[in-house]
């Protein structure tokens, strides 16, 4: 049995100092709550089928990424962080994330049915493509180290290294997975739209895109209150280099897979050079949000048609200063 549950209920991360900012989160997350059902996507069934072989191949790659992957995020939130978090304001605001996971599973799912896509092989794309695969796995590897429900798991969230390593499954899940590999694709689907086509699935995307970018925000929190309640891990260079090489090494992840999808070509007018540089820019940007230096040192977003998203819902991290986030 997981030592977690050994130990008092009072023991565990406790984020003093930081309740109005989980209840601010879990305010601004309710008040974004959406349901599938208000997006009317049938329309875009002529999108679909007129889109090219390698852009339909890209769209059902995303898809197929997104329908499992919200059930690992969902996962990963009960299962590796929600039982060692004592903050009640930040129970409330991840109880909340977990809910609009159930909601982004739903309204993939409505894609799936809406498209008549092949159910049972968009739920294989994580298992047959390489790329999204190693993607999965390196999420689920950090968060299955400090399961609950691992028999193997020994850590200690009362200890320093128990608290490092919860650190590095929330960085990996919430900042690398939602802020770097989601928007990723976020572009992607911003792209289609901006090509004409897919218009009202890409409204469902503005409306997780909103979630997610508070779902980051809890994450970046969550790590600035671990570390503000023991700034002896900020002594263990090893550790914080360790940190700042997963972002890296998340970020290479997503490079592969958009090479993978691109190679030469042209797609919803990108090409992988363009997104490749957007990648590193998004990697700075989260980053300096953590307080490091930027490592690509790519300052401005080279997609330019994202500028033009409508900034009352789509403004996002990048856009601004670290410590002005987005308020909806």
């Amino acid at each position: 049995m997981p030592i977690l549950w050994k130990k008092s209920v009072l023991d565990g991360i406790k984020l003093d100092g930081k309740d109005n900012v989980f209840a601010d989160l879990y305010k601004k997350q309710k008040q974004a709550v959406w349901f599938p059902e208000e997006i009317n996507i049938q329309q875009d069934v002529w999108d679909y089928n007129d889109m090219s072989p390698r852009e339909k191949a890209l769209f059902q790659e995303l898809i197929g990424y997104f329908v499992t992957t919200e059930l690992l995020v969902q996962n990963v939130l009960g299962e590796s962080f929600y039982p060692y978090i004592v903050n009640p304001k930040a129970k409330m605001a991840m109880t909340i994330q977990m809910f609009m996971e159930d909601i982004h599973s739903d309204f993939f799912e409505m894609v799936l049915n809406t498209f008549s896509m092949d159910r049972e092989a968009m739920y294989e794309k994580t298992k047959t493509n390489p790329a999204l695969k190693a993607k999965q796995e390196f999420v689920a590897k950090a968060a299955d180290f400090i399961s609950v429900s691992n028999r193997e798991n020994t850590i200690d969230p009362d200890t320093i290294e128990g608290k490092k390593a919860i650190l590095h499954a929330i960085l990996i899940n919430n900042i690398i997975q939602e802020g770097t590999f989601f928007y990723s694709a976020f572009a992607l689907f911003f792209a289609m739209r901006e090509s004409g086509k897919m218009k009202n699935v890409t409204n469902g995307i503005d409306l997780i895109m909103i979630d997610e970018s508070l779902h980051l925000k809890l994450g970046v929190e969550m790590i600035l209150g671990v570390i503000e309640e023991n700034p002896i891990i900020l002594e263990d260079a090893e550790f914080v280099n360790h940190i700042k090489n997963t972002m890296i090494d998340g970020t290479e992840l997503e490079l592969q897979f958009i090479k993978q999808q691109f190679d030469q070509n042209i797609i919803f007018g990108l090409s992988y050079n363009e997104m490749e540089e957007y990648i590193k820019y998004i990697t700075d940007r989260r980053l300096e949000e953590l307080g490091f230096t930027a490592h690509y040192a790519v300052q401005v977003n080279p997609l330019k048609f994202l500028q033009k998203q409508d900034l009352m819902t789509l403004q996002n991290f990048f856009e601004v200063t670290p410590n002005q986030y987005t308020n909806f």
